[in-house]
Order: C-alpha cells, then structure tokens, then sequence
C-alpha cells in the first residue's frame, strides 16, 4: 500500500500555515428554532448536524442513531446505530459519513434507505470529518489528519501544529481546523 506521509515539521507548518485572527465582528439572527421531542426518559446529545437538500440530519450520542426531518423539523425519523455518532459530512444527497469517536469508526449511511453501506476502522479516535473531492479528511486523536477514500484507504497523513484539533472542514484548496 503505497501513502504519502508528511512528517511533522516546524519549517513546513510556518511555510504553509496562515493564522486567523478571531475577533471580527459577527452578527447573528435566528431564522428558524427546531423543537426535536424526545421521550420522557431519554437524554438526547445532538453533536454535530448537516443540512442537505431539504433534509436535516443531526447525531444524537447519547441514543447511538441518526436524527432526520425535514428542514421545517416535520417527518422526524431515525436511523439507530451501533455506535455512537459525533461528526457528520455530506457525501451526496443521499449519503453522509459520520464519526463515531472513541469507537474508532467511520460509518458510510444512506439516510434514503436508512442502511449502513460500508464501515470503516480507524487507526486512533476519530473527531471531526470531512469530504471533497471523492476524499474524506478525518482528524484522528486530535493530532494529525487521514486523507482517505470511501474504503478507508488512507491517501495522505496531514499533521496538524497543535494537538486538540476536533473539527474541521475543507474548503477547496484549504483545511480548516478547529481545536
């Protein structure tokens, strides 16, 4: 198996890394509120949502399923799960892949057809995940991140210049983190 692995190195994170100041101004206003009932005696952790289409998907640790409605919050369906989901992406329409942490797993849903298509194992615990370009970007135990395919494949080995790393997207030709 051939991988692309970088090395950590303090030359490579100053070359290609740009800080971003995090005070500017921002203003918010909310636009819709979702009420998702739950049961009586049932915690409900949501960690993490995506909106594709018209159609919103939330994960709820706590009850190890997917949470989806519309985007006006009526048809509210589950999908239940073996593990407990954290993170989401889109992967089409019909597909996301969600990260189940300490479980070390990435699960490939359909939430057309309610099923899990592949699993995936991963190599430490899997925080936040992304998708572009027929490739996922999965932070794993908070320091470094797998580029890899929808096989699990892993491409490339990113590190990252600080550990505690949770989140992250990718937006065209840039990885954003978020620790």
């Amino acid at each position: 198996m051939l991988t692309d692995e970088i090395e950590p190195n303090k030359e490579a994170f100053d070359e290609d890394q740009a800080y971003v100041k995090n005070n500017f101004p921002v203003s918010v206003t909310l636009r819709q509120q979702l009420n998702i009932k739950k049961s009586k005696n049932e915690s409900q952790f949501i960690t993490s949502c995506i909106k594709t289409g018209n159609t919103l998907v939330f994960t709820d640790y706590d009850n190890r399923r997917l949470i989806i409605c519309n985007s006006d919050g009526t048809d509210i369906h589950h999908i239940p799960l073996s593990y407990a989901p954290y993170y989401i992406t889109e992967i089409d329409s019909n597909t996301v892949a969600v990260s189940c942490r300490y479980d070390r797993t990435i699960l490939i849903i359909n939430i057309s057809t309610r099923s899990i298509t592949s699993t995936i194992n991963t190599s430490g615990v899997c925080y936040g995940i992304s998708y572009n370009d027929n490739n996922l970007y999965v932070v794993i135990g908070g320091s470094t991140i797998h580029v890899m395919d929808l096989t699990g494949k892993v491409i490339r080995t990113i590190p990252v210049p600080t550990d505690g790393i949770h989140d992250i997207t990718v937006d065209r030709d840039r990885l954003v983190c978020i620790d």
